[in-house]
């Protein structure tokens, strides 16, 4: 999907950002389909060249779907209404008749993924931080010891990045699309959480890295909120965000469903069969 008028760049730029994510956002899959149709292709200087021709959803029928799902990791920990919500969903595809597996992985360990990520995600992040901001953080990078694994030493090592360690960060995360790859030769989709928690009380306060959230009633890096994304994201592959039910409280839940690189179709179909277990989108209450 072109990038052009995506935020970043800045309003006019014209260079294409690592981990941009483009797509809409619907009421149904079928009409997360029919955007796909009108969106996905060629920006105007690759079409002279290339058309874009995404392969079929991979099965014809929800119980014909061979599913993993990974609800839940030690090094992100998941919030107990969010993770009932995803139990409940894996439950209600078995009640269909649905294989799933919760031991299958695509990768051994979530923690060195995200770590990988960090390093590919901040310095995005950082491109609106003034000269002097970017030096002084440069100078916390040479000043920290080896050992220093704090989230602010991470920053200021991920913002301040050579091009050539970089390179390296960006060879492991091919090899990390390798392993998915090989990974989607068994299953069809993957489903995962979107963020530990639902939506978060309104905080503008301090920093990404000053604030914290709240999982099951222990503190949490604020920045945990990107780790179940930044597992998909980093290996450049589709999701689809499904609504999976409402905790207790009344907030919405999704689960991320997750495919092969360029097989879009097949997430979207997969979200559109699970509708229609559990129920698709509902408006809030009162609209």
């Amino acid at each position: 999907m072109p990038s052009r008028g995506h935020l970043p760049p800045p309003p006019g730029g014209l260079g294409d950002y690592d981990l941009g994510v483009m797509g809409p956002i619907t009421r149904s899959a079928e009409d997360l389909g029919l955007m796909l149709d009108v969106l996905a292709g060629p920006d105007e200087g690759p079409a002279t060249a290339w058309r874009l021709d995404l392969p079929r959803a991979r099965r014809r029928s929800l119980r014909e779907y061979r599913v993993a799902a990974w609800l839940d990791d030690p090094f992100c920990p998941v919030d107990a209404d969010v993770l009932a919500l995803g139990e409940a969903t894996v439950a209600a595809l078995r009640k269909a008749g649905v294989q799933v597996n919760e031991q299958a992985r695509p990768v051994p360990d979530l923690g060195a993924v995200h770590r990988g990520y960090e390093k590919l995600l901040w310095p995005i992040l950082s491109g609106g931080m003034s000269a002097d901001e970017a030096r002084e953080l440069a100078r916390m990078s040479e000043a920290a010891t080896p050992t220093d694994m704090s989230e602010l030493t991470r920053f200021a090592r991920a913002v301040t990045i050579r091009h050539r360690d970089w390179l390296g960060v960006d060879e492991e995360r091919q090899q990390l699309r390798a392993r998915w790859a090989e990974f989607f030769k068994g299953y069809d989709v993957l489903l995962c959480p979107i963020t530990p928690t639902a939506a978060l009380p309104h905080n503008n306060e301090g920093t990404i890295l000053s604030r914290s959230i709240r999982v099951n009633g222990i503190e949490r890096p604020y920045t945990d909120q990107v780790v179940w994304a930044g597992l998909v994201t980093m290996a450049l592959l589709p999701s689809t965000l499904a609504p999976v039910g409402r905790t207790p409280s009344g907030l919405p839940v999704g689960l991320q469903i997750v495919g092969p690189y360029l097989e879009d179709r097949t997430t979207i179909d997969f979200a559109a069969r699970l509708a229609g277990v559990i129920g698709g989108y509902a408006p809030p209450p009162g609209a």
